[in-house]
């Protein structure tokens, strides 16, 4: 899998501690491509807790300016990876209609990990510096939101 890829959006679709930011560095390096992570950008920015009242504004204006980013290189010829999550059916829509407004197809890599395992990890990862803090109850109050693939979204199985 070495080499320059044509552009293309390699999106990773899964649950919290379920894979996504190792499969991304993954695939950075082997495509290569650009990666952009909603995680790291936060730390960076927001710090490594954001307050919980403006989490998702802040999550809006990072995506917005990720996008900016990533569209500019794929017009440049670059592919891309997606470290985001893209939990929801119409975010997931919203990217497909994207990929095709931008004329670059869109590779789809569905993570699936044990509650327990993604728990853990969590857990190890909060203990890292530098990342994304996810305390305990926030698995549990986002867990309803995520909506797993349908038998009609292409995808690659990871």
């Amino acid at each position: 899998m070495k080499g320059e890829g044509p552009p293309a959006i390699h999106a990773l679709h899964g649950f919290l501690g379920s894979g996504k930011t190792t499969l991304a560095r993954q695939l950075e390096t082997e495509l290569p491509a650009l990666r952009f992570s909603s995680d790291e950008w936060m730390v960076t920015l927001y710090g490594q807790d954001p307050p919980e009242a403006l989490f998702s504004e802040y999550r809006s204006r990072i995506y917005a300016l990720m996008r900016r980013y990533w569209t500019r290189a794929l017009a440049l010829g670059l592919p891309v990876v997606l470290d985001e999550g893209f939990w929801t059916r119409r975010e997931r829509d919203d990217l497909r209609a994207e990929a095709e407004q931008l004329g670059v197809p869109l590779i789809l890599y569905a993570l699936s990990t044990p509650e327990s395992v993604a728990r853990e990890r969590i857990r190890h990862r909060n203990q890292e510096p530098h990342s994304l803090y996810i305390a305990e109850n926030t698995y549990n109050l986002f867990r309803p939101r995520f909506e797993p693939l349908e038998p009609d979204e292409p995808h690659i199985l990871v």
